[in-house]
């Protein structure tokens, strides 16, 4: 009797490095990075606020900026994946959450931080849903099961990571750089995964019986309207005595969501691919924490700010202590759709 052992499927390409404990650092890396970023910022928050005069308002949508972004944008970038090539959309995404870094960086003001805040997590929401896509179609048998465990630790470590390396960059105080280090250690971390992305990751190989999912724009351009008129009075509303347009941006954002709901229902009923799929939330079970999970995440940042960040005066320096409120990420549970 003879025992075959499984091995790594990867790319017979020879323009391709097929180690694939390469190809796992990679993008395992990438995924560490962007995690990074959602609780990094946080520590850094009080120097931000003093050295860029920013509200209180402002400060909570740089926190919360990335995590929106990416919120919204994660199914579009998981099509985008199916449509370009998983090896595509990765390094796309890297080199823009790379450039968005590099942008947070050298920021003059909260306004700028705040956009390219926003363009970060749009990297990572093109960047992110590829991770697993790479490691399904690259790994079988039991070396899949120890890249998803991999997977997993990444997951499990970031949150903590975020805040120690958080702390230690701002408390270093980098040639005087104050917080910017919590942003541009992203540039070089990057660029070399951009390097080693393009001879790691095996080529695109479309099969022929495989159709993507088309994208849905309108669906898309809806859900983010939506989002930004509920975040932004949330947001701003409280420290300007909610003034008549946060109310107004509040209805309009229920009004948004219920065209939303609609849109995609007809979507769905002519054969079309929905961004967020009726049927799927009617599934028992599924309709609840589908609904709360978008909430809760979009305003953890948020909600984490006050106490250890935004209440602190505007001269304060010192780094943010470590939010016990703080928990999983959202895209340690994202759809892959």
């Amino acid at each position: 009797m003879t025992s075959t052992t499984t091995r790594p499927v990867l790319s017979k390409d020879g323009a391709t490095d097929n180690r694939p404990g390469l190809l796992l650092g990679v993008v395992l890396a990438a995924q560490f990075m962007a995690l990074l970023d959602v609780f990094i910022v946080n520590v850094a928050a009080p120097t931000i606020r003093a050295e860029l005069s920013a509200s209180g308002g402002a400060l909570q949508l740089v926190i919360a900026g990335y995590t929106i972004a990416y919120a919204v944008l994660l199914i579009t970038g998981a099509r985008l994946g199916d449509l370009l090539g998983h090896r595509r959309a990765y390094l796309g995404g890297l080199a823009l959450f790379t450039a968005a870094s590099l942008a947070c960086g050298l920021a003059a003001g909260a306004g700028q931080l705040i956009a390219f805040r926003l363009v970060q997590g749009a990297g990572s929401a093109l960047m992110i849903p590829q991770v697993l896509s790479l490691i399904q179609r690259n790994f079988t048998g039991e070396h899949r099961v120890r890249a998803l465990s991999a997977y997993s630790a990444v997951l499990a470590t970031g949150a903590a990571a975020g805040q120690v390396v958080g702390g230690v960059l701002v408390s270093a105080d980098l040639f005087g750089s104050g917080w910017r280090p919590v942003f541009l250690v992203n540039v070089p971390i990057g660029i070399a995964l951009l390097a080693l992305g393009g001879r790691v990751l095996p080529r695109d190989v479309r099969a022929g019986s495989t159709r993507a999912r088309a994208l849905d724009l309108p669906g898309l351009l809806l859900l983010a309207a939506a989002v930004s008129l509920l975040t932004v009075p949330l947001v701003l509303g409280q420290e300007q005595d909610w003034p008549l347009w946060s109310w107004l941006s509040l209805g309009g954002s229920l009004v948004l969501a219920a065209v939303f709901g609609a849109y995609e229902s007809r979507l769905a009923r002519r054969g079309g691919a929905p961004l967020i799929a009726p049927r799927v939330l009617r599934l028992p079970g599924w309709a609840g924490p589908s609904c709360r999970s978008p909430c809760r995440w979009a305003s953890t940042p948020a909600s984490c700010s006050p106490s250890p960040c935004t209440s602190r005066a505007a001269s304060a320096t010192a780094p943010c202590a470590p939010d016990s409120r703080s928990g999983p990420p959202p895209w340690s549970s994202g759809p892959s759709a």
